[in-house]
């Protein structure tokens, strides 16, 4: 979450805070809406090249006797085929990528869900991968190294990815006593349950001090006047208010785009940096700027604007605005009828009669036209068609309000759709949950960016720079909503390249598979072709400079500088955009026009895959992207040769590259060494492009071939049924000749038969395995071998447990027998037993178990937590194995009981409700005195625990310091434990650098309310405190914040009793963001006493309702 700058030293500089992220355009600035007279840029740009650090490859490292010592154990441990390219600078492998290594459950290996205590493979969680993970590289010390280093999961680009989601891409942030390393991480890439790829990128040794020499508030007021703003230049949103960050650099000497050449390991240095990201008033681009916290340099300026230089029921340009507007139905829209209601993706929602209203406001895109308001009624059938119009820019069919614009239902309708679809491949990603505001008919032109967590998109008319240049209304046009939308996503998918190039190529990507049109942006500067473009009235043609063009016109690195090519040294370089700020590809081209090499490749990968696979290749090409994006960042990379140069050495060798993350992504089988489905086009559209890496490997798929696919294993058997195995025998590209089956690894005593054997592909095989002489029980894979006159063979696993007999009595562990103090959310373990299919637990009573108060008859693992356990109770539990066989014998029972929870009575104690408020009858005690700015305080029905209504306080965009203030309490001597319990729901701004900006806290007063004490964490039993809030009324007081379902608070009271009391109930806000209409649902507010000798046991546990 973004947020506002807070300090009271930048006051007369923060005329408005507010939110918003990273900007993005689709051309040159030059060439659209900036000029400089309105622009308020900076006078002086600082971009220390160290920062620009990469690593450095040594791609033959398994021929380096220095490194044959520190491969040899990896390769050992786990054998199989390897390419190791290792990072000079951190003396690490950069890359390791081969025949893979089995880590979870997948088509590539013979892991069970069942050993990882699971019941099917679609249970496995990022948790559980990354653990597996995290120990897979503590394995490899002798390449990675960690040993020393603090690395935690980076839980945004570490995802689950592709359709059918067989990828898994993990990370590890590498942080400095807890300040984050920018950039630096390790990495392992797993496919069809394979390790198919495993490195570390930057990881190195940490020197320096993560403490700041010099505080945020005066690092950023150096640097302001270090960058001399015009004098009329004002923020106008502060979005990163100084965050602090390690980053790596480069040695002295390092020249960029060279190799290095310094001692091993050697080649990163470090330095301690705040980050600031904000706006100027006036002016839409977003400035990010480094600060060294320890001498106050400036390290970088960026304007992360990025321009696109181009393109619900309504109607639509389906790609450009010469098109005729089609009526489509509009997904996702708010709809107000009577509730609030959202459309389905047909544009339908439940209309139940009145009036019905809609303002392009929906689930995932707000449109917010500078033409007017949007808004359409309905009081009939419900039908809202924002219909159709002519014209350009204000135009509207007369209806739907003044913004019912062609830009507001264009982009409202591309925007859903290609949102909606990438929440496909990423069901978990926060920002294609969220909503983003589209600013449509911006006052300028020929231009359209993505920034600050906003889209823009301008006018049509001529250019501010050159008025004979004249542009369509970039609203009017898909593919510019498309590129932009791209930038966003790729902002927010674990982070773009530090280049601009790359970003750009990123853009295109995302709005030719959309539109499946090469020219980006169709009409963006009627009847002018782009640079060089053929037939192409948008802004770049990815096609024009692809393999279908002469080969001198192709998009590489040696053809940058074509005058009939790309002509990118038509800019200087290397490109400052303004004459200021860095705007580059990798090799230092501007950044849109050195994008026509990423581009160009994706669009001949794409033609490829439609060659191979006919039309659903482009479904291989979404496949393949959507998958790749988040490992990605540089799309390629300069190895040697410098610097806007075309001779230097470019390769996409390095572990973040395209070429390289994109064949994990294909991969099919958990094995790289072998190819991919797709590898070889892959390599070959990229080596068109001069950006693949090594010889090209091999296409799985293109040679004609059998496969072999069991569909029915595992499977489990009692000696002497048999086993029975179905195995289908698939012909590709019309393979046909026999097949002979052999098998290997069955258990001792038992036989295997084919049937047919061999058999023509095309045709299913069964494979029965004998288990009548099986002396033991056993469970693991049976390998089947299929050979054939010209193929290679294939081969394929089944999995097979065999039981003897039924199993024996588990052996229980903990609780041990007789254990006292046991917590009610105990978790039960036992020892296993081999070949077990499930456990049946059994938790009761009484020891002769009449009354069983928890059962499962169906765990997989060797532990279970019962539901529902009370505290003080004695319990019995036993556990009875099942195998195939059936189910054997009860284990011993164990007893314990459980200990009480805070705040309960024991035994020998009754349960005195002294207060309780469930908020639903009379609440006039309760007092919102003493609050200031508003205050929100109030009954709500929106979300109570119980039953009907809670306690609300909004967390609101404005300072506030919220009050909610109880009747007095009389607090019992003499009877503890004496404790406050309450119910509560949060939703409230946190800190992303831990802590939270708005907070709820509790208070206690003794004196009727004339002074007050903050309720501390040691007397929080339950629930502590968030952390300590970094802004607001609360400043420097720990207090609750996040997200969080409702959850009980116990509070030791004992140091009050025999005392009269008030409770405080303090939500604390600042001036940013906040969750409003949501914010702290207080609810179920009692006060408990214990007193001794009880006379009715009903009241003997729990916390009791009263009326005050």
């Amino acid at each position: 979450m973004h947020h506002r700058f807070r300090t009271a030293a930048l006051a007369g500089l923060l005329t408005l805070l507010w939110g918003a992220p990273t900007v993005h355009a689709i051309q040159p600035a030059a060439e659209g809406g900036f000029t400089s007279a309105s622009a308020k840029l900076p006078a002086r740009a600082f971009n220390d090249p160290a920062l620009d650090v990469l690593p450095s490859l040594q791609l033959d490292a398994q021929r380096d006797v220095m490194l044959q010592a520190r491969i040899a154990p990896f390769q050992q441990r786990y054998g199989g085929s390897w390419e190791v390219r290792w990072d000079e600078r951190s003396d690490r492998p950069n890359l390791v990528q081969g025949s893979g290594i089995a880590l979870i459950p997948g088509r590539g290996n013979s892991l069970t869900p069942q050993q990882f205590g699971l019941a099917h493979e679609s249970d496995i969680n990022l948790g559980t991968v990354a653990a597996k993970a995290r120990s897979f590289i503590d394995s490899v010390p002798e390449l990675l190294d960690t040993a020393g280093l603090e690395l935690a999961l980076d839980s945004e680009r570490s995802v689950q990815a592709g359709g059918d989601k067989p990828v898994w891409f993990i990370e590890f942030g590498q942080f400095h006593k807890g300040v984050r390393v920018d950039g630096a991480f390790a990495f392992v890439r797993v496919a069809q349950g394979n390790i198919v790829q495993f490195g570390a990128e930057r990881l190195a040794a940490v020197t320096i001090s993560a403490e700041p020499a010099i505080a945020r508030e005066d690092a950023f007021q150096e640097a302001w006047e270090l960058l001399h703003f015009p004098v009329d230049a004002q923020i106008e949103e502060m979005i990163e208010p100084g965050q602090l960050r390690i980053y790596p650099t480069g040695s002295a000497g390092d020249v960029r785009g060279e190799r290095f050449g310094g001692v091993r390991g050697s080649g990163y240095q470090h330095v301690l940096a705040w980050r600031y990201v904000f706006r100027i008033k006036g002016d839409d681009a977003t400035w990010e700027i480094l600060v060294d916290a320890n001498d106050n340099r400036v390290l970088k300026t960026n304007n992360l604007t990025v321009n696109i230089n181009a393109t619900v029921s309504g109607g639509i340009y389906p790609t450009t605005n010469t098109d005729t507007e089609v009526v489509v139905p509009f997904p996702f829209v708010a709809v107000t009828n009577g509730t609030a209601k959202v459309t389905d993706t047909l544009g339908i929602y439940d209309y139940s009669s009145g009036a019905a209203t809609a303002t392009l406001d929906g689930k995932y895109f707000k449109m917010a036209d500078n033409c007017g308001a949007i808004s359409l009624a309905n009081s009939t059938d419900g039908n809202l068609a924002f219909g159709t119009s002519g014209g350009t820019d204000c135009i509207t069919p007369g209806i739907g309000g003044a913004g019912n614009t062609h830009a507001s239902r264009s982009g409202f309708y591309h925007l859903s759709r290609i949102n909606e679809k990438a929440r496909t491949f990423f069901p978990a990603n926060t920002w294609l949950q969220g909503k983003v505001t589209a600013n449509m008919n911006v006052n300028n032109t020929c231009n359209a960016s993505w920034g600050g967590g906003v889209l823009n998109f301008y006018k049509s008319g001529p250019s501010a720079s050159d008025p004979n240049v004249i542009c369509s209304n970039t609203g009017e046009i898909a593919a510019v909503f498309l590129h932009e939308w791209g930038h966003g996503m790729d902002t927010n998918s674990g982070g773009a390249a530090s280049e601009n190039g790359s970003g750009e190529a990123v853009g295109d990507t995302f709005a030719f598979l959309e539109t499946r049109d090469s020219c980006i942006g169709q009409n963006f500067r009627p009847a002018a072709n782009c640079a060089n473009c053929d037939n192409c009235t948008g802004v770049r043609d990815v096609a024009d400079f692809g393999l279908s063009a002469a080969p001198a016109k192709i998009a590489t690195p040696a053809n940058l500088a074509n005058d009939a090519g790309i002509n990118c040294d038509r800019y200087a370089c290397p490109y400052l955009q303004q004459g200021i700020f860095p705007y580059q590809g990798p090799m230092g081209y501007e950044g849109h026009c050195e994008s026509y090499i990423a581009s160009g490749a994706n669009w001949d990968l794409t033609q490829a895959l439609i060659a191979r696979h006919g039309a659903s290749g482009w479904a291989k090409m979404d496949r393949i992207w959507y998958a790749s994006l988040t490992p990605s960042k540089s799309a390629y990379r300069v190895a040697s040769g410098g610097t806007c140069n075309i001779n230097a050495s470019v390769d996409g060798c390095a572990a973040t590259n395209w070429y390289t993350v994109f064949l994990p992504a294909d991969d099919d089988d958990g094995n790289l060494a072998n190819g991919t489905p797709n590898a070889c086009r892959i390599w070959d559209a990229m080596n068109a492009h001069g950006i693949a890496c090594g010889t090209r490997p091999a296409c799985t798929g293109d040679a004609p071939d059998f496969r072999l696919t069991p569909t029915n294993s595992p499977q489990a058997v009692c000696k002497p049924a048999n086993a029975t195995f179905t195995i289908d025998t698939v012909s590709d590209l019309g393979f046909v000749n026999p097949v002979t089956l052999a098998g290997t690894g069955n258990p001792a005593g038992t036989t295997l038969a084919f049937s047919p054997n061999p058999v023509v592909p095309g045709n299913p095989v069964t494979l029965t395995v004998n288990t009548a002489g099986a002396s033991a029980a056993s469970s693991g894979p049976i390998t089947i071998n299929g050979t054939a006159t010209a193929s290679p063979g294939h081969s394929a696993t089944v999995n097979l447990s065999i039981a003897v007999a039924a199993p024996a009595a588990p052996t229980l562990n903990t609780p041990a027998n007789n254990a006292t103090l046991v917590d009610p959310a105990v978790s039960l373990t036992w020892t296993a037993i081999p070949g077990v299919t499930a456990y049946a637990v059994e938790v009761a009573t009484d020891a002769g178990f009449a009354t069983i108060v928890a059962s499962n008859a169906s765990v997989a693992g060797t532990s279970w937590s019962p539901p529902g356990l009370l505290a003080l109770k004695n319990y019995y539990w036993r556990v009875r194995a099942s195998n195939i066989c059936g189910a054997g014998s009860n284990s011993t029972v164990f007893t314990f009981k459980t200990a009480p929870i805070p705040g309960d009575c024991d035994e020998t104690q009754s349960a005195n409700a002294v207060f309780g408020s469930d908020v639903e009858g009379d609440v006039s005690g309760w007092a919102t005195t003493g609050s200031s700015g508003s205050s929100t305080w109030a009954v709500s029905s929106a979300r109570p625990s119980s039953p009907t209504k809670a306690w609300l306080a909004a967390d609101i965009t404005t300072a506030s310091d919220q009050r909610l203030i109880s009747p007095p309490i009389v607090l019992p001597a003499g009877e503890t434990p004496l404790s406050l319990s309450f119910m509560s729901d949060l939703n409230m701004e946190p800190r992303t650098s831990g802590g939270c900006y708005d907070g709820g806290l509790l208070e206690i007063s003794t004196n009727d309310g004339s002074s007050w004490t903050q309720v501390p964490n040691a007397q929080l039993l339950t629930d502590p405190y968030t952390g300590a809030a970094a802004a607001g009324a609360a400043n420097g007081l720990q207090v609750w914040c996040g997200t969080r379902a409702y959850k009980k608070s116990i509070v030791d009271l004992n140091s009050y009793a025999g005392q009269t009391v008030r409770l405080r109930f303090r939500l604390s806000t600042d001036t940013s963001q906040g969750f409003t209409p949501h914010g702290w649902y207080v609810d179920d507010i009692r006060v408990q006493s214990c007193r001794s000798a009880p006379t009715d046991v009903i009241f003997a546990n729990g916390f009791q309702a009263v009326t005050p």
